[in-house]
């Protein structure tokens, strides 16, 4: 039987097409949380589940033609090149438009169980979909309740398409929960199954990530370029994209995690060809990184673990002056700007250890080091394009006082920092000059413009400068102990070089206007909430989504310490029972005394199941009087009889006569030698299947009367 196909619905067919639809339901809602789902597809498919909800519930009974549904299917599987070429110009996302066509228009036109099948298929194509396109915890959230519910819909459908007593017996009205208790013990067993094979064979996380492109003119998040001059709006993203677990030494103020130093600027855009100038090679992973621009190590020292999200670059952020990088890498490259790239990493998660010193301006505060600057040096940072006259002029007046380089430098970034403002919207027309509005009329921007002009401005003096993009701090989780960096925690600034001491570090851009925390007693409480759900999705990317074969070595030392450590505790348990055993054959009232304990606890667990014993019994007696009563009044339906009748089979079972499962109720009533049971027999086929309420009201009399004389021994 065809589970809904025809005849009355019964409570495991509802159960069927719940599920059935909760496992698109939540296939949708996985690819609807990654943020990649067009608003005119993910309406459309949330106007066809609401219309396959109607349908179950029987308030809305469409008839669609299955050759309609054929038609739009060709059609549909027609316009897919177009939409490919021409509108959405992306494979991803046409691809997800075609799955969840298919999806919703089987929703509508479902009904046999091949239609069923296809149905879950394509569900199952919708959590493959989401797993492409995110990362976070919430997915496996997401597989999870998927799980449950395909063992939910595969067992009700089983069972509904094989039972062989529809005819003889009606669902128990508990039937719903036992199959969804049945679904979710199968769906722990496949769980811990999983769990068994996620220890042993880890995954190369390693794989292309396909990434959609973002909406709008401008995203806040790393770039190895900077375009000045955008329009719009400037899209923020939470996502994180590098997670910090500090090893060695503290992480002070403002930390800003370095990636790519751009040089040349040709008045809207600042890039740098990353030329390999150095590559470092080691087979064990650790490298000592070269000081190439000769820089003081005078602060303290850090050390620390990156892990970095699957990004489209290939360079490895790090804090401060670095010393050392360990990880995954038989070789490294340094490029001519100091960035430190591991090649073949574009696009893919990685993790690795590095440590570094705290910059210090010691030297540069207390002497004066100009002097001539390296070829190398003035030929790649002190170029520049055709200016705004005013823009070197305003140098000079903000520098003017000062002899020292670095002062001169210090002024400029103090001017910036307090006469111009931060703000993170973005002009409203495309200025032919970006800098020079924003230094003389907008007067305020964000990071890249504030780095930008002091970066001109340093040049325009005379002192080599480039521009630095990367990341600063860090949102410090206290539950787990990580740093979390977002991609809206991109951040541009300034190196400047000063001949006898290197490049220094600026920033001229002033702070942000601080967020609003939740207002209100219950701040804590949700900030606390926020922490544990970072952490989770932290040991999630930790765990899950980069479980490689190093950390599989963690995992095994770490369970190979814990099982030493649980062995020599059982010895030591084993030791004092030893002795606690040879004290009690000296001294006999010793183990009288010590075996109270086991005889309280051993006459707690027999009292405690003599109460549940009684408690059963007490609820079964209640549930039949209370079913009793319904029918006496008039109020009682097809359950209650049901009860009343395996209450008179259980009676007659004490005798040693059960009724086989393949006989009805008249055919086993016929076999036996009851003439009370024989009447109660008919009794009940009248009042459950001719719907005789005469015969309900009759029914609890002659169950009584059946228990009074089973009781006497007569029948």
């Amino acid at each position: 039987m065809i589970p809904g196909a025809a005849g009355r619905r019964t409570a495991g067919d509802s159960f069927f097409q719940l599920s059935l639809l909760s496992l698109v339901a939540i296939g949708y809602l996985a690819v609807l949380s990654s943020g990649q789902l067009d608003p005119v597809t993910a309406a459309a498919m949330a106007g066809a589940l609401a219309a396959r909800a109607f349908q179950i519930r029987g308030w809305w009974r469409p008839r669609w033609p299955r050759a309609t549904a054929s038609v739009l299917t060709i059609a549909y599987v027609g316009f897919y090149p177009l939409d490919l070429l021409y509108l959405s110009r992306s494979l991803p996302q046409a691809t997800l438009r075609l799955v969840f066509f298919l999806t919703g228009l089987q929703l509508l036109t479902a009904k046999t169980g091949r239609d069923y099948l296809w149905l879950g298929a394509l569900a199952l194509l919708e959590l493959v979909a989401a797993a492409m396109l995110s990362t976070g915890l919430a997915f496996l959230a997401f597989a999870v309740l998927f799980l449950l519910l395909a063992v939910a819909a595969g067992t009700s459908y089983e069972i509904q398409a094989n039972r062989e007593r529809a005819a003889l017996e009606a669902p128990s009205p508990a039937m719903s929960g036992r199959l969804a208790a049945l679904s979710a013990a199968a769906a722990a067993g496949i769980v811990t199954l999983g769990l068994g094979i996620f220890f042993v064979a880890p995954r190369a996380a390693r794989a292309y990530l396909a990434r959609l492109p973002l909406r709008g003119d401008a995203a806040v998040g790393f770039s190895e370029q900077v375009t000045l001059g955008a329009t719009g709006r400037l899209e923020e993203s939470d996502e994180p994209v590098l997670r910090i677990k500090v090893l060695e030494g503290a992480l002070r103020g403002p930390v800003k995690w370095r990636g790519a130093a751009l040089r040349d600027f040709d008045g809207v855009r600042w890039s740098a060809p990353q030329w390999r100038s150095q590559t470092l090679v080691n087979p064990e992973g650790r490298h000592t990184v070269a000081d190439l621009a000769q820089r003081m190590r005078e602060g303290p020292r850090v050390k620390y673990r990156v892990t970095r999200a699957p990004l489209d670059t290939e360079t490895l952020f790090l804090a401060g002056i670095p010393e050392t990088v360990s990880g995954p890498f038989r070789f490294l490259q340094v490029s001519d700007t100091d960035s430190i790239l591991a090649p073949g990493t574009r696009w893919q998660p990685v993790r690795y250890e590095g440590a570094s010193f705290a910059e210090s301006r010691r030297a540069l505060v207390l002497r004066d080091l100009e002097g001539p600057y390296p070829a190398a040096v003035r030929e790649s940072c002190l170029q520049l394009t055709e200016l705004d006259p005013r823009i070197p002029r305003l140098a000079e007046e903000i520098a003017g006082g000062q002899t020292w380089p670095y002062w001169r430098a210090a002024a400029l970034e103090h001017y910036l920092r307090t006469e111009l403002g931060y703000t993170r919207e973005l002009p409203a027309r495309r200025a032919d000059d970006p800098l020079a509005e924003f230094l003389f009329e907008r007067r305020k921007g964000h990071c890249e413009y504030f780095a930008s002009a002091m970066t001109v401005m340093l040049r325009a003096l005379g002192i080599p400068a480039r521009l630095v993009t990367g990341f600063q701090s860090g949102d410090y989780n206290p539950v787990s102990g990580y740093y979390t960096v977002r991609a809206s925690h991109a951040h541009a600034w300034v190196e400047a070089y000063f001949s006898g001491f290197g490049w220094a570090t600026f920033d001229p851009t002033p702070a942000g206007p601080a967020e609003a925390e939740p207002p209100g007693s219950l701040r804590r409480a949700w900030r606390r909430t926020l922490f544990y759900l970072e952490a989770l999705d932290t040991y999630w990317n930790d765990w899950i989504f980069q479980y490689d074969r190093a950390r599989q070595l963690t995992l095994a030392r770490a369970l190979e310490r814990r099982g030493l450590r649980a062995v020599l505790a059982l010895d030591r348990s084993w030791d004092r029972i030893e002795r606690a055993w040879r004290r009690l054959e000296r001294d006999p009232q010793d183990m009288v005394r010590a075996a109270r304990p086991l005889w309280m606890a051993a006459g707690a667990a027999l009292l405690a199941w003599g109460a549940r014993w009684s408690w059963v019994r007490l609820r079964r007696r209640l549930d039949l009087a209370r079913a009793s009563r319904r029918l006496e009044r008039g109020q009682g339906g097809v359950p209650e009889c049901v009860l009343l009748y395996r209450r008179a089979l259980a009676r007659l079972k004490r005798t040693g006569i059960e009724r086989p499962p393949a006989q009805t109720p008249g055919e086993f009533a016929a076999r036996i030698e009851a003439p009370l049971f024989r009447e109660i027999t008919a009794v009940y086929n009248r009042a459950r299947f001719g719907r005789d309420e005469q015969a309900r009201r009759v029914l609890p009399g002659l169950l009584r009367s059946l228990e009074s004389a089973s009781a006497r021994g007569k029948w």
